[in-house]
């Protein structure tokens, strides 16, 4: 699930680098021949000046070292080291650890509950076994079927029609 983007820029970066270090090993070989070619040039009764360039050869490839391992370290910054990364990994087997011990502490807590309420259940039906039954319940149709209250509101006034139509509906 790598980010095709992330990982061309990735190695775009790395093409880059391994440029820039054949780059400076290429400058670094060129120093040195041109110290061997400089040493070779001078002559004896110039050994004083050879000295003197010697010197300052040495100190330009001295700095050039210097240079290319500070670049080596800056690259290094960005990345892990096996030290750095076996303590983490240690630490994160303690957390998980820790986890899985408070994980186990409270499924014992839920087992016990558990337990417990099984032996309840059990326990009350028991006793409800134990029990008769409650009478069944019987229905009779007559008993429920009650005279219905007619209520007359206006029994001397005309009928309309509307009158005609509610007592069709209602007597059917």
């Amino acid at each position: 699930m790598e980010n095709p983007k992330a990982t061309s820029l990735l190695s775009e970066i790395l093409q880059k680098v391994s440029l820039l270090t054949q780059k400076e090993q290429s400058v670094e070989s060129e120093e040195v021949q041109e110290d061997v070619v400089l040493s070779e040039e001078v002559e004896a009764p110039a050994e004083v000046e050879n000295a003197d360039v010697n010197e300052e050869l040495a100190e330009a490839t001295e700095e050039s070292v210097e240079e290319t391992v500070e670049e080596e370290t800056s690259l290094m910054e960005g990345y892990v080291t096996e030290e750095a990364f076996a303590s983490k990994l240690a630490e994160m087997d303690a957390k998980l650890a820790e986890m899985a011990e408070m994980i186990d502490r409270e499924m014992g807590s839920y087992i016990k509950e558990k337990a417990e309420m099984s032996a309840q259940i059990e326990k009350l039906s028991a006793e409800l076994a134990s029990e008769p039954a409650a009478e069944p319940i019987k229905h009779s149709p007559e008993s429920e079927e009650a005279e219905k209250k007619i209520f007359s509101y206006g029994k001397n006034r005309p009928s309309s029609t509307l009158d005609r139509v509610f007592n069709r509906l209602n007597n059917k």
